[in-house]
């Protein structure tokens, strides 16, 4: 059974990811202020709100709001020049030497600015706005909305429960780390020194503990996995899908739908037999209002004797209803003689009736997805499509490794601000030197390190490809710039680099030489050592011929 505390676990943990993507704003998220050393706990926590591109996600809401204001308390908002002023007027009272009336005017004065105070000052600063939503659908604990439409929904958010610590507790990070990037005898070695040290003082034992939790710590990671997934689903859902091709649109429009129902149509026809049904034209006693729908059953007695009783029939008119709770569902007919049924019906107080199969229009609301052309890429020759290499463009290339498998990657990233008719020319040069985007990464991502591509090859068309071979030799010739080479020590993997400046500043065209012609020499530009990196010392191939 799910409970407040294994939501606000899922939530939390969810904030934390939104709140680490790009163009995610979290509403109501309070981080931790628990104190271990005051024996205070104060859990961090979610109201279950973000925004994104105008998507809004809402997560374990069962009811609706309208747009809110964020308040922030004003500290500013007392004049304390006013306050004085009323410090000294409260003063002058009759105890302390004024007369009667300089007490009465004191008091009108202390009204008077008490009032202009309260005008002026606001208690409350509004810093921004909650969007409004709408309540999460009937089964589900989570949905995407936008304006009023919603575009994704779903339940199931409870079973990431059980892998919530390796998103909150350090340790449990770093054992996420350790898992991911050691071996598997690497890890269970180095676990099994650490049961040794802590809990057990038998080497076999630590050793079984350490297989055992190696096999949960698999179970964990394919949920993570999951996980993950997941909240890229969403963050694609809500337009964080980078690229060309065709955008996506929601609707909502009304659609006339048809159900078969039983409905009780009168006939001129009938009498008081087993089976008969009869319904009622206007109010009775004993709580029998208009509308009801009553089915008649016979008796018989020992002595010959006949007996009527009706059933009321329940709204879809499917059952009868034979419970003593209500005392409408029960009606006394009395003998087909002496009954209490023909007179009312005379009257046209009742009819009877029949049930009949009919279809019944609905009028129900309906989301629908369109697919909307992108109408710059229609009509295109693609013979005539070009691959660009944009040379004023500065890359960041970083190692990392693949969640996955495991395997080592490079990441790719540009440093400048792209338009979208720029990044569909980034993105086809990336591709054609066997890199992708990946939205997981936010960045570019190669299999084999892509430093010599990249600005490696000049603008070329797919249809009449033209190579142009540089030596190094002449590279330098024509290179009039000066380098000042230093030492220094990569951040991430503690090797030795070499990093080259230019000692003259460059314009934007000449640095784009430069950095064209140090990439054939195993350089990349790094916008954090502001500087261009090598793996060797590059002294004796940059020096002028």
């Amino acid at each position: 059974m799910s409970t407040y505390y294994q939501y606000k676990d899922v939530k939390v943990m969810m904030a934390h990811k939104l709140m680490a993507m790009d163009g995610w704003k979290v509403y109501g998220y309070y981080p931790d202020n628990s104190d271990p050393m005051t024996d205070y706990f104060d859990p961090a926590s979610w109201d279950g709100i973000a925004e994104k591109n105008g998507y809004i996600l809402v997560v374990d809401r069962s009811w609706k709001e309208e747009r809110t204001e964020i308040r922030e308390y004003n500290n500013t908002s007392c004049d304390h020049s006013i306050m004085k002023k009323i410090a000294k007027l409260s003063e002058m009272t009759v105890e302390r030497g004024a007369s009667e009336a300089e007490e009465k005017t004191a008091k009108e004065m202390i009204e008077r600015l008490t009032q202009k105070n309260n005008k002026s000052a606001e208690k409350y600063i509004v810093t921004g706005y909650i969007p409004g939503h709408m309540e999460n659908p009937p089964r589900c604990n989570w949905h995407i909305e936008k304006d009023g439409v919603i575009i994704a929904k779903g339940a199931g958010l409870l079973k990431y429960t059980s892998i919530s610590d390796y998103f909150t507790y350090p340790q449990y990070i770093e054992d996420l780390k350790n898992y991911r990037t050691k071996t598997k005898e690497q890890y269970i070695n180095d676990l099994s020194r650490l049961y040794m040290c802590r809990f057990f003082d038998d080497e076999k034992r630590a050793r079984e503990s350490a297989i055992s939790h190696y096999d949960e710590m698999g179970k964990d990671v394919e949920m993570i996995d999951k996980f993950e997934k997941f909240i890229n689903k969403i963050d694609t859902t809500c337009g964080g899908l980078l690229g060309d091709g065709d955008g996506v649109i929601y609707e909502k429009i009304k659609v006339t739908e048809y159900k078969k129902e039983l409905k009780p149509v009168e006939t001129a026809t009938g009498s008081i037999k087993d089976g008969q049904l009869f319904i009622l034209k206007t109010d009775f006693n004993y709580n029998r209002y208009k509308g009801l729908v009553y089915r008649i059953h016979k008796t018989e007695f020992d002595n010959g004797e006949c007996f009527y009783h009706a059933y009321k029939l329940n709204g879809k008119y499917t059952k009868e209803c034979h419970g003593q709770a209500n005392s409408n569902n029960h009606w006394s007919i009395g003998s087909d003689v002496h009954d209490n049924l023909t007179k009312w019906i005379e009257k046209g107080c009742i009819a009877w009736c029949e049930l009949k199969e009919v279809k019944t229009p609905y009028e129900v609301e309906k989301v629908v997805k369109k697919v909307v052309k992108d109408t710059k890429t229609e009509n295109k020759d693609p013979k005539q499509e070009t691959i660009v290499n944009n040379n004023d463009l500065h890359y960041e290339v970083s190692e990392d490794t693949d969640t996955r498998t495991g395997e080592k990657i490079y990441l790719v990233k540009i440093t400048e601000t792209l338009s979208r008719e720029e990044y569909i020319n980034v993105n086809k040069y990336i591709k054609s030197i066997g890199g992708y985007y990946s939205r997981f990464k936010h960045a570019f991502l190669f299999k084999e390190n892509p430093t010599d591509k990249l600005n490696n090859v000049s603008v070329q068309e797919t249809s009449e490809p033209e190579k142009e071979t540089v030596t190094e030799e002449t590279e330098i010739k024509e290179s009039p710039v000066e380098y000042e080479i230093t030492e220094d020590i990569h951040t991430k993997t503690g090797k030795q680099i070499w990093i080259v400046k230019p000692k003259t500043e460059l314009s934007k065209a000449d640095f784009a030489d430069v950095k064209r012609k140090l990439a054939i020499l195993q350089g990349f530009y790094s916008t954090f050592k502001h500087g261009f990196i090598f793996n060797y010392n590059p002294t004796e191939k940059l020096q002028p011929v």
